[in-house]
């Protein structure tokens, strides 16, 4: 009697193991790429001038906005922040928790609200990398 056997040809699966990887990094680079550009662009985002208000803007605290990613796939870190040596009233502008009184309800783009207002954008550009490299 003949015993039947079932030959499995792996190669499209190893293939594409192999290839994860790389990926992977691909699509988490492009997603963190998009992600602190459009937080970045947020927080450098000045409010309307207050109507009749003689002070000039300097423009220091949108100077002092920055991006960094390091890291490779999975552990990649992406920073957006406000450096306090060229802006050091930067908490009292834009973090809702020391945000200042005369700056509320003109500063609304605070870390914390740049952060809620775009959770869902954030979590859509990384799917949309994910999918463009792993279904494509």
């Amino acid at each position: 009697m003949t015993k039947p056997a079932i030959e499995i040809d792996n190669h499209e699966v190893r293939e594409m193991l192999a290839s994860s990887p790389a990926k992977l990094d691909r699509a988490m680079r492009g997603g963190m790429n998009d992600a602190t550009a459009l937080l970045l662009r947020e927080e450098r985002t000045y409010p309307p001038e207050r109507a009749g208000s003689t002070y000039e803007r300097t423009h220091i605290l949108e100077r002092s906005w920055s991006r960094e990613i390091s890291g490779e796939g999975l552990s990649m870190r992406g920073i957006v922040g406000s450096n306090e040596n060229i802006a050091p009233y930067n908490r009292e502008a834009q973090d809702a928790e020391r945000q200042a009184a005369i700056h509320r309800d003109t500063w609304t783009n605070t870390v914390q609200a740049v952060t809620a207002r775009n959770e869902t954008r954030v979590n859509d550009m990384f799917d949309a990398r994910f999918r463009a490299e792993l279904e494509g």
